[in-house]
């Protein structure tokens, strides 16, 4: 593990937005199976990510903790790679390091929570269709009414029972959380 580690987040984190914008993923005409399948897939794409941040956040900690037991203060350089002049960079105690790079991590952290609503509303979206008119007068949904009821899987969104009968709603919810946590973290 090192402060590098960020880097391959940030590329997963950029997977991410382009598979929410993907016209393939999410291609209304094919049945809700197959926008299920890739609810799945980006939502553990984002639970890694999610949780390697958090792996990141202890390792920071770990390390931050070790430089203040040593009484050992880190070089911080301002520009990256041109560590050979002093001018650039300055000598940090362990715990103002792991503030400063928690400070930073808090834009991550805003772009996973919005990508996470962007995701809610990109599932909830999907499962919406054909269901706009959903419930009726008598609190029905027009599938159930008619006997119309070609997938499974497209339950009514509007039916209590859609958000535990249908896996999406508890990926995004799970993924949500997590992303919660990392963002309180680094509040």
């Amino acid at each position: 593990m090192s402060h590098s580690f960020i880097r391959s987040l940030r590329v997963g984190v950029d997977l991410v937005e382009r598979l929410l914008t993907c016209p393939a993923c999410y291609d209304v005409t094919k049945s809700p199976r197959i926008t299920i399948q890739n609810v799945l897939f980006i939502g553990r794409l984002m639970a890694e990510i999610t949780s390697g941040y958090h792996r990141y956040l202890r390792w920071l900690k770990e390390t931050c903790i070790a430089l203040g037991d040593r009484n050992h203060r880190e070089t911080v350089y301002l520009i990256p790679g041109l560590e050979i002049s002093p001018v650039l960079g300055f000598k940090i105690s362990g715990e103002k390091l792991q503030d400063l790079i928690t400070n930073g991590l808090q834009a991550d952290a805003e772009r996973l929570t919005a990508l996470a609503r962007r995701f809610a509303l990109r599932q909830r979206d999907r499962h919406m269709i054909g269901h706009e008119a959903c419930p009726d007068a008598e609190g029905r949904c027009w599938r159930e009414k008619y006997g119309v009821g070609l997938d499974p899987l497209d339950i009514c969104p509007q039916s209590p029972a859609a958000k535990s009968l249908t896996p999406c709603y508890r990926v995004v919810e799970e993924v949500a959380a997590t992303i919660k946590q990392f963002a309180d973290s680094v509040a």
